[in-house]
């Protein structure tokens, strides 16, 4: 009778497949494909469905009676598939504009999100009370990256921004120009707070995005 190791060998070259595309398929080393198919190891529940597709089978031919179950795979998989959408909340914007930083370990993991798309490799911060209403609505999540830029550029004019300012004060802002020659300011969205002219920044970086959830 096949066994696993055997039926995953079979399988591969069936599909005139090496064992380093299957592995870059997978996004995995070439050496984990090896391991599988002389027995010294078998490949993970959440890997089998994506296995099963490369080499054109069903998961149920795959798994066979030895190398587990079809439906626990199918779970793993989408399990694992859940997580990659799944981001933590690194801060928060709060009244007047004011972003808060989480010192490490004060984000809890039930303030993990999930965004609609993967890959993001940015910080993500929520939205808290109604005062940037319309623009920015209550739990939204709005997307920066760090470090961002010692100063500001004629490209910002215009864009929403997050700024450190020199008295330590985080700000979620929109650049304007100011009104001398490359003087800005940072207007905030709600009318009710004065804007501030010739802002002293230690960094600024430009809104990625921000998404209601």
């Amino acid at each position: 009778m096949e066994d696993w190791a055997s039926r995953l060998k079979r399988l591969r070259m069936a599909t005139r497949l090496s064992q380093a595309k299957v592995a870059r398929a997978l996004g995995i080393a070439p050496a984990s494909v090896a391991q599988w198919e002389i027995g010294r190891s078998k490949p993970s529940l959440d890997r089998l469905p994506a296995l099963a597709a490369i080499y054109g089978i069903s998961l149920e031919v795959l798994c066979g009676p030895d190398l587990g179950s079809p439906l626990e795979a199918a779970r793993a998989a989408q399990a694992q598939d859940r997580k990659k959408n799944r981001f933590p909340i690194s801060g928060y914007v709060s009244g007047a504009d004011r972003v808060v930083m989480y010192a490490d370990g004060d984000s809890t993991e039930d303030q993990d999100i999930d965004l609609p798309f993967t890959g993001y490799d940015g910080l993500l911060l929520k939205v808290n009370g109604e005062s940037m209403v319309p623009r920015y609505k209550p739990g939204e999540v709005v997307g920066i990256h760090l470090p961002g830029k010692e100063q500001f550029s004629l490209k910002m004019i215009g864009k929403d921004v997050v700024a450190k300012l020199e008295d330590g004060q985080l700000v979620l802002k929109t650049v304007m120009s100011g009104t001398a020659c490359g003087s800005f300011i940072l207007s905030s969205v709600n009318p009710l707070v004065p804007p501030i002219f010739d802002p002293k920044i230690l960094w600024v970086t430009p809104i990625d995005f921000h998404i209601s959830l």
